[in-house]
């Protein structure tokens, strides 16, 4: 079992800052043995791949699909750093206003035209379209201009000081599009890839199966070592497992925590347990009753026993949360206060808000992945007592995505770990999130985040993200109540196997198969 931790660097501006030197590379320093060229590696997932759309993807199966399909200028290490990926280098001014990306050479997109600095400003002008749906326009929102100054070099000037430019430009969101695919039907983005990843798009087929085959043209020398890749969709769990343990599958993408020990146990099978800031959260719309009175958002958040639910939901495989959507993995994460579970207090508060004989509601929860429905039915049972009376409805994930999510009244979240602060509150708390779902919408809170990520002052930077976190736990937009320890296995001869904390990120140009 490997443990990977998390150490962020602080990224150190100064005069013509230089980052990381050509030829040093991640990939390098994940193989260990000496790898074999060929075979077609299995990997098994249980939620569908419902878009190729690299600009707004968000499902926890496409992530891997475009991590080989395309390339950003710069990726997330499995220490959570960026590091070189199209742009093999990076000079900062001293103001951190001003950053030069430098393109490795001959790189080319999968259909064999150069990948060159004109398709590296047409993605990030797409992704700055209000008009385009992209997942990645808050962590980038402080860019001013994109210039081409070369065929192989591209400037980046901002609106304001922003020290971790390097790690927005990493967004698993923000790989590069070619300019021609760009030009054309975007929703041409959805079913077809033209990307400068290790693997290119062979098959695409939502309901069953997705195949990659290699990229003969990547830019990484040797590499990828496989022949191809198949995403294979279980919805089945049981079924999952099965095919994993008996061999049809190498890869398990997502191991259910009931299965983890059982798993972990067979013969051959690596079964890897990465502690991460990943979280279920309960959605409550603000501008709605009964969540518009804060007294009631608070006295859900004391009905809920969250080492309890650590316990039977995680089977032991994470740590309980405290509504706070930073984890303690995260440079200015606070000490968070702990909620203790008092149903009785909680009902005397819901009495104060006007609700004496408590709230009949319904709470609703995608079947996918089936954390967020196992979580929701703990809920319901821990909160009867404090009077509220949820009726859990679940249904299938694109029912879900279709008619409740960023539109339902109180709802399963459920979201991945983001490289920094910035992101993570960018992502779903400012009034301009991404994913902007409960209708908080605070300004003092929107002031804190954006005087954050102008100053390169570390002492004030960590004391407004103190101030932005007290300020988020004071009103409880969201429930945060545990922390999930990210689960994948590899089965026997699939070597260097490696998933980031973020889970964005899965390096399988240097995965290969020791099998005779």
């Amino acid at each position: 079992m490997t443990t990977f931790m998390i150490t962020r660097r602080t990224m150190v501006m100064g005069m013509a800052a230089t980052a990381l030197l050509p030829g040093i590379d991640v990939s390098d320093a994940l193989a260990a043995a000496t790898p074999k060229a060929g075979g077609t590696l299995k990997i098994s997932h249980s939620t569908r791949i419902a878009t190729l759309n690299v600009l707004n993807c968000s499902g926890p199966a496409e992530y891997p699909v475009v991590d080989m399909l395309y390339s950003g200028l710069t990726r997330m290490s499995p220490e959570n750093k960026a590091v070189p990926d199209l742009a093999e280098r990076w000079e900062a001014s001293a103001d951190a206003k001003t950053f030069t990306f430098f393109l490795r050479k001959n790189i080319f997109f999968h259909d064999g035209t150069p990948c060159t600095a004109d398709d590296v400003v047409a993605t990030f002008t797409a992704i700055l379209d209000k008009n385009v749906p992209a997942a990645a326009r808050s962590v980038l929102n402080m860019i001013d201009k994109i210039e081409a100054v070369d065929a192989s070099t591209v400037k980046f000037s901002l609106k304001t000081p922003f020290a971790d430019l390097p790690i927005s430009t990493a967004h698993a969101n923000a790989r590069i599009l070619s300019k021609v695919a760009l030009s054309g039907p975007k929703e041409k983005l959805d079913t077809t890839a033209n990307g400068t990843g290790p693997f290119k798009l062979e098959t695409y087929d939502s309901a069953r199966m997705v195949r990659l085959v290699k990229h003969d043209k990547y830019h990484m020398a040797g590499k990828p070592y496989l022949d191809a890749v198949e995403m294979h969709l279980f919805p089945d769990l049981a079924a999952e497992s099965a095919n994993f343990l008996g061999g049809s599958m190498d890869v398990m993408l997502v191991v259910q925590q009931a299965d983890f020990d059982r798993i972990s146990k067979a013969t051959g099978v690596k079964a890897k347990r990465v502690p991460s800031g990943r979280f279920v959260n309960i959605t409550m719309r603000q501008d709605q009753k009964p969540f518009d009175d804060v007294r009631v958002r608070k006295a859900l958040a004391m009905a809920i026993d969250r080492p309890t639910l650590v316990d039977i939901v995680l089977e032991g495989l994470g740590r309980p949360a405290y509504d706070n959507l930073l984890s303690p993995e995260f440079q200015y994460a606070i000490k968070t206060p702990e909620i203790a579970y008092d149903p009785a207090a909680a009902k005397k508060l819901l009495a104060e808000a006007g609700y004496p004989d408590g709230i009949k509601i319904k709470l609703v929860a995608s079947n996918r992945p089936a954390i967020r429905a196992q979580v929701a039915v703990a809920v319901k049972e821990m909160a009867k007592t404090a009077g509220f009376d949820i009726e859990v409805e679940t249904m299938s994930h694109d029912t879900y995505l279709a008619n409740v999510w960023m539109k339902g009244q109180f709802y399963m979240g459920y979201w991945g770990m983001q490289a920094t602060e910035d992101a993570t509150f960018n992502l779903l708390l400012t009034s301009n999130a991404s994913y902007e779902d409960t209708a908080w919408k605070n300004k003092d809170f929107d002031k804190l985040i954006d005087e954050a990520r102008a100053t390169t002052e570390d002492g004030k930077r960590r004391e407004l993200y103190a101030k932005a976190q007290e300020l988020q736990l004071k009103d409880t937009p969201y429930i945060v109540p545990i922390f999930e320890d990210i689960l994948t296995a590899s089965g026997k001869g699939a070597e260097d196997w490696t998933i980031a904390p973020l889970s964005r990120y899965f390096y399988v140009e240097n995965v290969w198969l020791n099998k005779a």
